[in-house]
Order: C-alpha cells, then structure tokens, then sequence
C-alpha cells in the first residue's frame, strides 16, 4: 500500500461550505465530491500548500482560521494510504473559476453534505475541525 501526503481545504464563505465536484478523468477518485486537496509540493509548509491549492482549483483567495489534526485514511480498494491535513479556511467571495481538476462545485450547508458522493475519509477531515 503506498502513502500519499496532501492537504485538505474546507473552504467556508458564512455559513456555506465548498464542494467540488472530481473530473470524470481524475486518476483517483472521478466524478466524486471533495473538499479543496492537493499534494504537498517538497519542502513547502502544509499550510502554504493548502491555499495554493485553494486558489489553483477554485480562483479564490483564502485565509487559514482553524488548523485540524492530521487524518489516516486506508483506501484498501485503492491500495493507498492517505496522510492529510486538515485546515478550515475562509474566503469572502464566491465566485468559483474551477481548473481543469473538477466539473463541477456547489455552496452547502453542514447538513446537506450526506447528499452527495464523496471521497473516502470525508467525515474524518470534518471530525478533526469539530464540524461534524
């Protein structure tokens, strides 16, 4: 089983939170939701990595307000391990400019978010931020 570090980004704008929705060609996971996440580049502080990948995949300028634990997800259908970590963030706009990563994004509230088909360890990265 190979081992992944990346960061996750809950983006929040009041009292909405980002969803975005995978490519149909994405290598991992296509076609299913998922918060703002990436691969930490070598040497790059995790919470640089965060906002960069905020803004690559969404346009958005953000702020780090909450810094969660850091998160194991065993993904055995996939043979991977994922290391996360986890960061609450902020943006005061809304107007999303999606890359090529994802087709898709919505604003949800907390509670809607059992609606829709995410990655595996979704609950975990929520649980580390007391958003559950």
């Amino acid at each position: 089983m190979k081992t992944h570090f990346v960061v996750t980004g809950i983006v929040r704008n009041k009292d909405e939170i980002l969803i975005l929705q995978k490519s149909p060609d994405d290598y991992n996971y296509p076609n299913k939701w998922s918060f703002c996440s990436g691969f930490v580049k070598e040497f790059e502080p995790a919470e640089e990595s965060v906002l960069r990948e905020i803004k690559e995949e969404t346009g958005l300028d953000a702020k780090i307000v909450k810094t969660g634990k850091i998160v194991e997800v065993l993904d055995k259908k996939n043979s991977k391990r994922w290391v996360i970590a986890v960061y609450l963030c902020e943006v005061y706009k809304t107007d999303v400019k999606l890359c090529h990563e994802n087709q898709s994004y919505k604003w949800v509230k907390l509670e809607k978010l059992d609606n829709y088909d995410f990655v595996p360890g979704l609950t975990k990265d929520l649980k580390t931020l007391g958003l559950n």
